[in-house]
């Protein structure tokens, strides 16, 4: 029973020595996790391997003819004993099991939380895209509102018209109003085809990239707001995983004032309690329950890891068509050093998600067998 008692003792160490998932890998994390998972399951089985040695024993003593009734008594107690001790030593390996997968499980949310606020902070740095808009109206662009006043001044008296408010800052109707001016107005031919030649190129880009332009930026919002959501999400399966435990800090308040350390003492004195009463009765509906309760909890992380998944795999997708979006402007060369530098800005913005996405909050180990084995303790 040495390795048992040994088995108990480990339970408790490392509570709060967890390894800093900012400094190493998630392979390696998941590497750290097998090989202690590996440690305990070898203790387990040299205890269960000594106890069926000692069964055997028995079982070949009563099977000899030569055996007093006061020996086989004796002998038929061993028996229940050490059968009672394999059965004891099976639900405190089950807890151990339990108690590493939460333990992991915990370390995960943790890193999941920080994957998250890092896409926050990825989305709000892009100022760029708070100016596709602008990029997609020629009225933002100054050429382009100098080229219209001149052309207004230029317009026949008798066919003097200008365009209602509304209507001067409506991306498809003040151009063509331009352009009809530049027809009717006054002046050279030669002066009204160069004054619409210096706007051309904000003209095409405009109309051609209009649509485009404003997919673009209401699919970012949308992923924004979903990550937002994704957020919200990590707070709440925390708030649910540490309940058992009797823990009532927010996630964001215990990461902001880096009260881990009462996380996990609160998960130390859960696993006391759990283990002194599977000591006391293994099939007792508490004991049951209270490891039931941390079970719930890791599946609730389970599921969390697969939206977290489905959401890098979507914005990945996104990206790539934004990126065949603005690549994909027919005139780029025949208008370059016309078009906004915001447009550039926004090409390097879109390539730099991309590369985020794809390296920086796409983690495979996440989408893995083995990480999903190690939680549901289906370790090799």
């Amino acid at each position: 029973m040495k390795n048992l008692i040994i088995l108990i003792i480990c339970s408790f160490c490392g509570y709060h020595t967890y390894a800093n998932l900012d400094t190493i890998s998630l392979e390696q994390f998941i590497k750290s996790w097998e090989q202690e998972e590996n440690t305990h399951l070898y203790l387990y089985q040299e205890d269960r391997l000594d106890l069926l040695k000692e069964l055997d024993a028995i079982n070949f003593s009563l099977g000899r003819d030569a055996v007093s009734t006061k020996a086989y008594i004796r002998l038929l107690n061993q028996k229940i004993q050490i059968k009672e001790e394999l059965t004891l030593i099976e639900e405190m390996f089950g807890v151990e099991l339990t108690r590493l997968r939460y333990k992991k499980g915990l370390e995960l949310i943790r890193l999941l939380y920080e994957k998250v606020l890092g896409l926050d902070h990825h989305f709000s740095s892009l100022q760029t895209y708070q100016k596709i808009i602008s990029l997609s109206n020629p009225n933002d662009y100054p050429e382009f509102q100098r080229a219209k006043v001149t052309l207004e001044k230029r317009l026949k008296r008798e066919n003097a018209l200008r365009l209602p408010p509304i209507l001067e800052t409506n991306p498809y109707l003040s151009p063509a109003f331009s352009l009809i001016t530049s027809v009717l107005g006054s002046g050279s031919t030669i002066e009204r085809e160069q004054e619409l030649n210096n706007i051309s190129c904000v003209l095409d880009f405009t109309a051609r990239m209009n649509s485009e332009l404003a997919t673009i930026y209401y699919e970012t919002s949308y992923l924004k707001e979903s990550n937002n959501s994704l957020k919200e999400n990590c707070i709440k399966l925390f708030e649910e995983y540490v309940g058992v435990l009797g823990y009532y800090t927010a996630l964001d308040v215990c990461r902001r004032e880096d009260d881990w350390e009462a996380v996990y003492a609160a998960f130390d004195l859960y696993m006391e309690n759990l283990q002194q009463t599977v000591e006391q009765d293994p099939h007792s509906s508490q004991a049951i329950k209270q490891q039931v309760n941390l079970e719930f909890a890791v599946d609730r992380l389970i599921n969390f890891i697969n939206i977290y998944n489905a959401f890098i795999d979507q914005g990945g997708k996104y990206y790539s068509k934004f990126e065949i979006i603005v690549t994909n402007y027919p005139n780029e060369e025949k208008c370059i050093g016309k078009l906004p530098y915001e447009f550039e800005n926004l090409k390097r913005d879109i390539s730099y998600s991309i590369d985020r996405f794809n390296e920086a909050y796409n983690i495979a180990a996440l989408k893995g067998s083995k990480l999903k084995d190690l939680l549901y303790g289906f370790s090799e």
